[in-house]
């Protein structure tokens, strides 16, 4: 039976929701700036050949990116370098939280 929002999920059910919202927004970016999105294979040998990560260049705010499952990566994203800028999870959460107009990041 699926989940709805007010039974708890597994990690992996969060994960899958995660993972959804973030090829979304990069979906509804496209229409903004579609030379501002990719996807890149992930280099990281603790992921391995498995996952990717998609990406976005945000107007006046940064690069931002999420790892997903390759599996997951839609064939109307481009593969692109992202030409990586070194950000840590934390500077992408601001990042959002900046583009989206969110005073403060609160976890």
């Amino acid at each position: 039976m699926a989940n709805t929002d007010s039974e708890s999920k597994t990690n992996t059910d969060v994960y899958h929701e995660r993972n959804l919202l973030a090829v979304a927004f990069l979906r509804a970016l496209t229409d903004v700036d579609a030379d501002a999105v990719g996807w890149w294979p992930d280099t990281d040998d603790v992921n391995g050949e498995e996952w990717a990560v998609v990406w976005v260049d945000l107007d006046g705010v940064g690069q931002v990116g999420w790892h997903i499952p390759q599996g997951m990566v839609p064939d109307w994203l481009p593969k692109r370098d992202p030409e990586y800028d070194g950000y840590t999870t934390s500077e992408k959460n601001d990042r959002v939280a900046q583009f989206a107009g969110i005073p403060e990041v609160t976890q």
